[in-house]
């Protein structure tokens, strides 16, 4: 177990108590003697006002400092030793040649004062800290301090009034020392027990205040220690007792000092110095933040404005990182972001050019561009940003290959202002994230499309509402028999200003906004409708193929809802085919779940675009799908040998090996037939057949194509 520095200077201190205390008592002989009762007198008279003086300022710590933070340890601990103190003057007027000197019989009411003082501290602490440490209501003090002053007054007043005849206890010598060894003694105790108890409840946390109360409980034992090996009044034991109880409440002072005032400020300044960071920086990745960036770039736009000077703002955010959060949640998409920000830091050095405008959204500053070499300044540092992306991250002893597009805007040709450049950036970025991973300069037209692309999405929420979608349907057909074996329904928008829509200018836009959970749902009902329609007016039944989307996959309740979708339309499980993407299957568990519980209803799973993801093997066999999908990327050049005619290949045979079902994708001619054919991949789809056309015009066709067949 490590010692940390508290410990060591409280085990230091304590260890320096008890070795002055042996040695006084090896060399006692040598060190004692009596003192003359006027220099006993003015030395004790002083070391009690300082007792006295320490009780006052406990007492005025636990009153008026950090209230808000009051606590049951520092309030009853000022309110005790506010007692102890009043005891402890009295004691000192009580005093052989003070004023108000009085005997008790054979005792000097100064002895009962001082033991009074003592029993009353000892029992007190003990007390005190037996009990958890907990936040009180400043409402307290007042009846806490006024119960602890009225009771020592009353005792005092009490103590004062005593005489001979009401207390014969006090009436020889032995009695008043079997009452002081008594009181002594029940003191030592209840110090011991004070040290063991704070050590014992703290051994955990060891606080500093709690271990400097230690160090106080150390020598106010040993002072007691002292007055009880004391035989005599005016003696050096009775001067070097008084200076370990001195000690004593320095120790304690310090303990209370650190409760009220030292670990309160800190905590405030710790606290104070947590909120100007968080106003400054990002919480999640620690970059600096908006508003920091607002402020660095107006002085920066200040500074270039003197000096006629340039300034690049670079704005990038991370390519479909909503997919990385919907598979594999927005936990790991924060430790996305956490590592990305660390490459990102890393980069620029030291200087603090490197800002997070919120979700995956970074921004770099370029200052100080040089006119005649800024193009091929930021060209450069533009490449610079993307290469960063080169390597994979690596996350869970995983490597994920992430890209980002960037925006890049200048002043002063692009805006003179904050608002206007970080503006036009973002035109940028968006401009770049029509092809992702690239990086793009802002012009004027931008701002055009950018416009446009806000009309879109505005419209799309009223073609919603409106069913402005419909589908069009592309067959799937059997190879070997050239039979059509199922449709894939595809939605197309009918745009009532701009036209036949296709899903590459509305499906992103939808996914970005969440309108893809309402647009899919549509899509699912309307295709299962659609399908019984078709087997109701005599056409044979066939796989209806319906896309999932990212976000759909991680609906709650997915397979709840396809079921009452099936129901509703009256078109039996095993007609319907759903298709997901590698990608969806990133998160393992989740997707082996999701999957099974599609499967108990009795449909068909199948993985587009194979090939393109990075699902691995040994994850592949443990989903429950039917087919395989070859992506229309590796069947274009087919026919013309190289890697695509060796990777289609190789997925029609493990799929065979599998048992599963291999469904090619953009086939358009008798040359990637024969080739498929020959590769033993049951079924495909392409404009060889037909482009996707709608409902009725397809009906037609199938009936068109089985006559002619």
């Amino acid at each position: 177990m490590s010692i940390n520095r508290a410990e060591k200077i409280t085990m230091g201190t304590a260890f320096a108590a008890i070795l002055s205390f042996v040695l006084l008592r090896i060399f006692h002989h040598e060190l004692y003697g009596a003192i003359p009762k006027k220099p006993f007198l003015f030395l004790h008279s002083g070391m009690e006002l300082l007792g006295f003086a320490v009780s006052f300022t406990m007492l005025v710590l636990g009153w008026m400092f950090f209230v808000k933070s009051l606590s049951k340890h520092r309030l009853y601990t000022a309110a005790l030793f506010g007692a102890v103190g009043l005891f402890d003057l009295l004691h000192e007027l009580t005093l052989e040649g003070m004023p108000f000197y009085r005997l008790i019989g054979a005792m000097p009411m100064t002895l009962l004062f001082t033991l009074t003082a003592q029993l009353a501290g000892s029992i007190g602490v003990f007390i005190i800290f037996r009990v958890n440490d907990e936040q009180v209501p400043a409402g307290r003090r007042l009846p806490a301090f006024m119960s602890a002053f009225v009771l020592a007054g009353a005792l005092s007043v009490l103590i004062y009034k005593l005489t001979p005849n009401v207390v014969p206890l006090f009436d020889t010598v032995a009695h008043v020392k079997q009452l002081r060894f008594a009181s002594e003694s029940i003191i030592a105790f209840a110090y011991i027990g004070t040290i063991f108890m704070v050590l014992y409840r703290n051994r955990n946390e060891r606080p500093q205040a709690m271990l400097t109360i230690v160090q106080s409980m150390v020598f106010f034992l040993l002072s007691d220690l002292q007055f009880m090996l004391s035989v005599y009044a005016h003696n050096s034991d009775m001067l070097i007792g008084h200076a370990y109880k001195l000690a004593g409440y320095y120790f304690l002072m310090k303990g209370i000092y650190y409760v009220t005032i030292e670990e309160p400020f800190q905590q405030y300044k710790r606290t104070e110095s947590r909120i100007n960071f968080l106003a400054y920086h990002d919480e999640l990745t620690g970059l600096s933040n908006r508003r920091l960036l607002k402020e660095q770039l107006n002085e920066e736009l200040k500074l270039a404005q003197l000096s006629n000077g340039r300034i690049a703002v670079f704005l990038l955010d991370i390519d479909r990182f909503k997919t990385i959060n919907d598979a594999l949640g927005h936990s790991f998409g924060d430790r996305m972001l956490q590592a990305v920000s660390e490459r990102l830091r890393l980069a620029a050095g030291n200087t603090n050019r490197v800002y997070r405008m919120g979700g995956d959204e970074f921004v770099m500053l370029m200052p100080n561009l040089e006119a005649e070499a800024d193009a091929a300044q930021v060209e450069k540092q533009a490449k610079s940003i993307m290469g960063l992306f080169d390597a994979p991250f690596v996350l869970d002893e995983a490597e994920y290959h992430i890209t980002i597009s960037l925006g890049v805007s200048f002043y002063p040709q692009d805006g003179d202002s904050v608002e206007v450049l970080l503006k036009n950036a973002d035109t940028a970025l968006y401009s770049a994230k029509a092809h992702r991973n690239e990086y793009s300069s802002y012009e004027p037209e931008m701002n055009r499309k950018a416009h446009d692309r806000l009309r879109l999405e505005s419209d799309l929420r009223r073609a919603i509402d409106e069913e402005q979608f419909a589908l069009a349907y592309q067959p799937l057909v059997n190879l070997n028999s050239g039979k059509v074996v199922g449709v894939e329904a595809l939605v197309r928008w009918h745009h009532p200003k701009r036209g036949l829509l296709p899903p590459s200018e509305f499906i992103p836009l939808t996914e970005e906004n969440g309108l893809i959970l309402q647009l899919g749902e549509w899509v699912l009902g309307a295709a299962c409708r659609q399908n019984k329609l078709w087997q109701d007016s005599g056409l044979p039944p066939m796989m209806m193929s319906v896309n999932l989307s990212m976000r759909q996959f991680r609906q709650h309740q997915l397979a709840d809802r396809i079921k009452a979708i099936l129901e509703q339309s009256g078109m039996p499980p095993k007609y319907l085919e759903l298709e997901i993407t590698e990608s969806m299957t990133s998160d393992v568990e989740f997707a082996a779940d999701t999957l099974s519980s599609l499967k108990e209803l009795g449909v068909q799973i199948s993985i587009d675009d194979f090939g393109t993801g990075y699902s691995s093997l040994s994850s592949l066999k443990r989903f429950p799908i039917d087919k395989l999908k070859i992506d229309r990327c590796f069947v274009n050049d087919v026919t013309k040998g190289g890697s695509d005619a060796a990777i289609v290949s190789t997925i029609t045979t493990m799929a065979k090996n599998l048992k599963l079902k291999v469904t090619a994708e953009g086939v358009e001619n008798d040359e990637q037939i024969q080739f498929l054919r020959e590769r033993n991949c049951e079924e495909a789809q392409g404009y060889y057949f037909t482009q996707p056309i709608p409902a009725n015009l397809f009906e037609n066709w199938f009936r068109h194509r089985s006559q002619t067949a």
